[in-house]
């Protein structure tokens, strides 16, 4: 028996922006580019946040096997130093992925909302909040991640007990 359950919820920019920002195509400034055979999606990631003590911009790509709901959260991370970014590589909308967030200081386990992404939309957390580690639903995806890289701690974390919380 679980402690606790969170029902996922499907994502939008509303219900987010007290954690961070959605990464989407959708009503985003284009600009026809390379002779014709592309189309530019222009500064889809504005708040970028890096730069605290000596950090600076890293790039990485995270390879994610699936996993079902519902789903035993066994850990939540924060950032207190920079905003981290995930963003699907294969942008595929039947691809979905799990989000869990909760606001900065510290982690309050009634305030964690969780929420269902689909596979064309990117993430970008906000420094300090309480985030899942990213959750691959139904198939492997992958994804690009931006974020702090530098010499100090980047990365607080807290564990849950094994029956202790449960996003459905």
């Amino acid at each position: 028996m679980m402690d606790a359950t969170i029902e996922a919820q499907v994502i939008n920019t509303n219900a987010f922006a007290p954690y961070g920002e959605l990464i989407d195509c959708d009503g985003a400034i284009t600009y026809e580019c390379n002779q014709g055979r592309a189309i530019r999606y222009h500064d889809l990631l504005k708040n970028i946040d890096v730069s605290d003590k000596s950090g600076k911009v890293g790039l990485s790509i995270y390879k994610s096997t699936p996993c079902l709901i519902p789903f035993e959260v066994e850990v939540m991370e924060c950032h207190p130093l920079g905003t981290q970014a995930f963003i699907p590589i294969t942008i595929d909308p039947q691809s979905r992925y799990l989000v869990a967030v909760a606001p900065a200081g510290d982690l309050n386990p009634a305030l964690i909302t969780a929420f269902i992404v689909k596979g064309q939309i990117g993430i970008n957390y906000k420094k300090g909040v309480w985030h899942l580690p990213i959750v691959a639903l139904d198939r492997a995806m992958d994804f690009l991640a931006i974020d702090r890289i530098g010499p100090e701690k980047n990365c607080d974390e807290v564990k849950f007990s094994p029956g202790e919380l449960l996003i459905t």
